[in-house]
């Protein structure tokens, strides 16, 4: 909402490493030239559970005070592979003060299993908080009831064109809502199971071959992701 929310989150995040783009992002939003008297900045987070999902920013629609806004992920098309790594992405969209009144963001996670997420709505406001530094302090007693999240490879070799299986473990935390599994593979092509806990995966060389699980529904703050890589005989 104001030049220090700005110059606030620009600081904090310019040591972040893995941060490609990072000062062409910074340079971007300086030369913006915003009037924070008049405009509000906007900054989107959306995730991935593979760097090969195509990510693309729609065009905004103002309807009735309202800008709704799409993040679309791409499906990898069937029968080519997948990148084991997690992608993330950070969009900055200025709206006027006086035109808009909320921005509607929902967005479709659409890496392996296209999927909308209810929309998430920010008020456009004076009294909206403020870019924070740090997420707020945990109340005393209070911990985050986290999962243990794992993988599970097969073992190394196997006969054939057969397909070999990975699985994935959730041990404890209290999830929030249903929960959602999102797989991707450094090779080979997932031929059943993508959603749930177990896949087959299908491939000429899958010799070294790691899969990724991302999994969602527990608190936010927690870890989501797993990995597992089969062993080279």
């Amino acid at each position: 909402m104001t030049k220090k929310d700005l110059d606030s989150f620009l600081t904090d995040t310019s040591a972040q490493i893995g941060w490609n783009n990072r000062q062409e992002f910074e340079d971007a939003l300086r030369n913006a030239k915003l009037d924070f008297t008049e405009e509000a900045l906007v900054l989107l987070r959306h995730s991935e559970g593979s760097g090969s999902v195509q990510v693309t920013f729609e065009t905004p629609i103002l309807q009735d005070g309202k800008l709704l806004c799409e993040i679309r992920g791409k499906s990898i098309p069937a029968g080519h592979l997948g990148t084991g790594d997690m992608a993330y992405y950070c969009f900055a969209v200025a709206v006027s003060k006086s035109q808009v009144s909320q921005v509607e963001l929902q967005a479709i996670e659409g890496g392996f299993s296209e999927r909308r997420l209810a929309p998430i709505i920010l008020p456009i406001n004076e009294n909206q908080p403020a870019y924070k530094r740090s997420q707020p302090p945990v109340k005393q007693n209070q911990t985050l009831d986290c999962p243990s999240i794992s993988v599970t490879c097969p073992a190394a070799g196997r006969e054939g064109d057969m397909p070999i299986r990975f699985r994935a473990s959730v041990t404890g935390g209290k999830p929030m809502r249903e929960l959602s599994y999102s797989w991707s593979v450094s090779k080979g092509t997932i031929t059943q199971g993508q959603g749930t806990a177990v896949i087959e995966v299908r491939g000429m060389d899958l010799e070294g071959i790691t899969a990724t699980v991302e999994i969602n529904g527990f608190d936010p703050d927690c870890a989501r992701a797993a990995s597992c890589s089969m062993a080279i005989p």
